[in-house]
Formats: structure tokens, sequence, C-alpha cells
């Protein structure tokens, strides 16, 4: 963390970054104020200085000189947090902002994602989680459908920890990517994220000392994990609220084609297409994830992977455009 550029004034002198909301400074567009006070750390203490008001836009040098200077994150008051996320919402979508970039709106995507789905996980409502489901696959689809949007700007802002919300929000966008490179509709792109940040659902329900265990999961766990497809999708089932397509995508997201995966053994083309849709981003995030017991594999070798698994246990088409997503982010 960079030094504080501006040499503010300190508001309260008793205000400190662990009482704060930390930001990200890749998440601040110019010409759209958030909404809230923004502070800045003091050198290495966890001092803080006013850095910018409430209704002041940041400017373009201003971002320049942040990251010249090695600061990537600024700080909020708590009560600005939803100040802050309207703010997110509204940049992500690219309402009233033309001067944001596609990576400033990815950024601004993953952290309103992260943080109503953490949240809503949390509390461990049915009705919340599915509500915030919707409005983000809403968000989500506005971004990833448009013409000018580039996959890369999103994978560079993406989180990696092994959190269960961390690993749904991530299979969701790499989901909505994929159904928009597929030619979905955009509505359909909408339905496709907010399916994947339900598909793990009936994981809330496991012990997090089985799903974060080092070494091999014995029998009784495993079998405790092969039941949360079917799990989340009791939960579901009887909503009138989410479509047939995005309630096959929490029941079917392990299936094989070849007939081996689970709940049930479903085989080929009896697998919904947004199941087998979800199974290729479900592998991919989960190998290129943290986990306690391994480091992530590289996205060249996740690649590879899903390959050798095409025809197998994952639908060919989908590997392959899935690959062509991957390879476009990568360095020629």
């Amino acid at each position: 963390m960079g030094i504080c550029p501006l040499n503010r004034v300190v508001l309260k002198p008793t205000m400190l970054a662990s009482d704060l909301i930390a930001i990200s400074v890749s998440t601040l567009s110019p010409s759209s104020a958030i909404g809230a006070d923004l502070y800045c750390r003091v050198g290495s203490t966890d001092e803080v200085k006013l850095y910018r008001g409430a209704n002041y836009p940041m400017k373009p040098e201003d971002l320049n000189k942040l990251k010249s200077r090695g600061v990537t994150k600024l700080f909020i008051e708590r009560e600005g947090r939803s100040s802050y996320q309207e703010y997110l919402r509204d940049l992500a979508a690219g309402a009233g902002d033309d001067s944001a970039s596609n990576s400033q709106r990815s950024a601004a995507l993953n952290e309103v994602v992260l943080d109503v789905l953490q949240g809503s996980f949390a509390n461990n409502n049915e009705d919340e989680t599915v509500n915030a489901a919707s409005e983000l696959g809403g968000i989500a689809a506005s971004l990833v459908s448009r013409e000018d949007f580039a996959a890369g700007d999103l994978f560079r802002v993406l989180n990696h920890d092994y959190a269960t919300f961390t690993h749904s929000a991530n299979v969701a966008l790499y989901a909505g990517m994929l159904a928009s490179e597929l030619g979905m509709t955009q509505r359909e792109v909408e339905l496709v994220v907010a399916g994947g940040l339900l598909h793990d659902l009936g994981k809330l329900e496991i012990p997090d000392q089985i799903l974060t265990k080092p070494g091999r999961l014995d029998e009784d766990e495993f079998a405790l994990i092969k039941k949360h497809p079917g799990d989340g999708f009791k939960q579901l089932a009887l909503r009138d609220d989410l479509t047939f397509g995005q309630l096959m995508m929490v029941y079917q997201h392990h299936e094989r084609i070849d007939g081996g995966g689970y709940p049930v053994g479903t085989v080929g083309e009896d697998i919904h297409p947004w199941g087998r849709l979800c199974a290729v981003v479900d592998i991919y995030e989960a190998v290129t994830s943290q986990r306690p017991y391994r480091t992530p594999m590289s996205r060249e070798d996740a690649c590879n992977l899903i390959r050798r698994e095409s025809g197998k246990a994952l639908d060919p088409e989908m590997v392959e455009c899935w690959i062509s997503i991957i390879h476009s982010t990568m360095p020629k």
C-alpha cells in the first residue's frame, strides 16, 4: 500500500482504517461521485485522512496519481456502504457514466456481486438470496452482453479464494460470459448468471470443516457432498420465480455426459444445456481457485483438463467455446 498522495486535514482524529470499509481504487470512475467520503491511509499506520468529499467525483489525474503511488485501496465509513453499493450497481450496468472503462465496470460488477452474495449467503435467507441473484444477473448481463466487453477485464479483478460465495460468484460470471459467447440473448444470459449464483446453494448446510478439509474425504463426507445438488434443488423447486433451466443448473452441474456424475447419473442430452454449461465453468473455477490442500492450476493446465473431459464429462461445444474465451484473455 502506497502513501496517500494528498495530505488533507484529519476529519476525526480517532478515525482508523480498521474501523472503516476498504474499497478498491479500480472501481472508481471519473465523473461519478460515490456518495460517501473517501479516506486514505497515512503511510503505513492505521490512521486515515480525508481524501475526497462525498459529492466530489474522481478525476483521471487523481486515479493516475493513486496508481503511480501504489494506492490500491481507499476507505469509506460504514454508513456510506449503501451509497457505494448503489454507485457500483450503476457503474456496472453502464448507467449514467459513459466515461467509465470496461475495466472499471468489471471491477464494480465483481465488488457488488461478492458483497451482495456474501451478505445473502450469511443470512441464509432463501428469498433474499434468490432476489439478489435475480438483480445481480441483470447487472452482469448488461455488462457481458456489451459489444465492447472484454473478458480479460473481468478475469483480472476476480477473487479466487474458496469461500462458497466467492466460488458461486465466479461461476456465475463465467457462465454469463460463456452464455453470451454461445449466442444467448441478454435475457437468457441474465437468467444463466442468476442460476450460477444459486448453483451451490445446497452447500450452505455442509460444515466448513468438510468443504475445506485438507485431506481426502472419507466415504460419509463424500456422500454428504454429493447431496448438495439435490438439497439445493429441493430448496428451490417449488418457487415460481425460477426457470427450469436455472433449477437444472442447481441440480445437474455435477452430472456427466457419460452418466458417471451425481446426484442421479443423468446421461448425455438428458442433462439440460444450462446444466452442461454450468458444469464446464464450475470445474474450471474449482481447479483455478485456492484450496486448503493444493495450489491452483494455471489457466492453460485447466484448459487441458477440461479438454480431456470433453465428450466424457463435459459438452464438447461448450468446452471449446470456453477455452476460446480463456485464450482470448492470455498474452499472445
